[in-house]
């Protein structure tokens, strides 16, 4: 059997070529190397690199106003290639085939879960950008949300939810106080969830509450079916390089070691600065890989992966859970493209049910009271929870995930210095 050879090594900041579009099995497929003249087959594990290694962000400068490269800049905006498709995903399925068929059939089989019973993996998360902490924060925040209702979200009902919310917090309302009802409502509906905390209030786009204030309430991250993550604060990529000691302020505080991360605004700069701060930290996980404006596969990816280090030649000793899903970015994809926002957000998990196990992230900030978006964007959220059963699916903790699956990334050769606890 010919495996084609295409792959070529580019200058650090040399930008992939225009992708070719190739048909096998009713589907099209991407290509940077294209097909090999004399079998007609792609270069499987280039194609699969490439994705993976986010090889079309190479070389574009473009970042939005936060410092994060923009979706309008990235190879789906520029060349009209849906994100909603997990396109390393199809690839590899591809070579699945062939291995298994040799080139004799066209099918494109779907990646086995490690677990029985359960078909499809979702990483559950909440990033903490919004606690109650008194009264002057909570009106500020729905001050703000008042406006956001005009613009952009143009929601009649979010405008009139937070209205009513301002003369209850002045009343005596706690708002925004919501992870114990969160953690009770995972009880009910049989999910499990990782909470991301800033522990470094440095910045004006920080969060308004300090880690030490609200450990209390904190604490629910820690308890039975939760986990906590770092929420790497704004500047603490970019500037600073310096993710550990944010993580020691969170062990110090809450008593419990985060194993991952994910960035305050999904913010950070050069791949590869970043990898080695995570590396640095001496991260398991991370889950900052997602577009703010769209939800989608931004590496192709509807499962978790080591990225690669590319100075080492080797890859990195973490997991990269691709966020897939947000409530802001079905909210706003849903607002500019017209489309339903439950549609939106089904056709992204039927793409990963479709052809993988999971291993993907989907973020609600706060699904218990509508502070970060209207109630019918977290309305889906509860969709999906309560219907987890009928799609073989279970949402849990990203700690958990590692659990389950780290085994298999073992065998493979990948995180062989990783141990978790049980």
């Amino acid at each position: 059997m010919r495996f084609p050879a295409r792959y070529r090594i580019r200058g650090k900041d040399e930008p992939v070529p225009l992708l070719t579009a190739h048909i096998h099995a009713n589907k099209t497929f991407y290509l940077v190397y294209g097909v090999d003249d004399e079998t007609r087959n792609p270069d499987w594990l280039a194609e699969i690199f490439e994705w993976l290694s986010c090889g079309h962000e190479v070389g574009r400068t473009a970042r939005d106003s936060i410092g994060r490269f923009p979706f309008s800049d990235s190879v789906f905006s520029r060349q009209g290639i849906s994100p909603r498709q997990p396109h390393a995903m199809l690839m590899m399925s591809w070579l699945e085939s062939l291995l298994r068929c040799g080139g004799s059939s066209q099918g494109l089989p779907k990646a086995p879960s490690p677990v029985p019973g359960v078909e499809h993996f979702v990483i559950c998360s909440h990033d903490v950008d919004f606690l109650y902490t008194g009264k002057l924060s909570s009106l500020l925040r729905l001050c703000k949300n008042l406006a956001i209702s005009i613009w952009p979200y143009r929601s009649w009902s979010f405008f009139v939810w937070n209205l009513r919310q301002i003369l209850a917090v002045v009343a005596g309302r706690r708002i925004g106080e919501y992870l114990r009802p969160l953690h009770e409502a995972s009880r009910e509906y049989d999910f499990q969830s990782t909470v991301f905390v800033v522990s470094n209030r440095a910045h004006r786009r920080d969060p308004n509450y300090r880690i030490e204030d609200v450990a209390r309430q904190l604490a629910v991250g820690v308890s039975p079916g939760f986990s906590v993550g770092l929420h790497g604060s704004y500047t603490s990529s970019i500037e600073a390089g310096d993710l550990a000691s944010e993580a020691r302020a969170i062990e110090s505080s809450l008593a419990t070691k985060p194993l991952g991360n994910r960035q305050h605004w999904l913010r950070f700069g050069d791949h590869e600065q970043f990898f080695r701060t995570l590396e640095d930290a001496g991260f398991l996980y991370d889950s900052t890989l997602g577009f703010s404006e769209t939800p989608g596969f931004r590496n192709g990816a509807c499962f978790a992966f080591p990225p690669y280090d590319f100075k080492n030649e080797r890859p990195y000793p973490f997991l990269e859970i691709p966020l897939v899903l947000m409530d802001g970015n079905v909210e706003a994809d849903s607002r500019s493209s017209g489309e339903k926002a439950d549609a939106i957000a089904n056709e992204v998990l039927e793409s990963s049910r479709r052809w993988g196990w999971g291993g993907i992230s989907a973020l609600w900030h706060n699904p218990i009271e509508p502070v970060q978006v209207p109630e019918s964007i977290n309305s889906i959220f509860w969709d999906c929870v309560r219907n987890q059963r009928a799609h073989q699916e279970k949402w849990i903790s990203a700690d958990e995930f590692l659990r389950l699956s780290l085994k298999r990334y073992q065998d493979a050769g990948l995180l062989l210095g990783a141990r978790i606890d049980a």
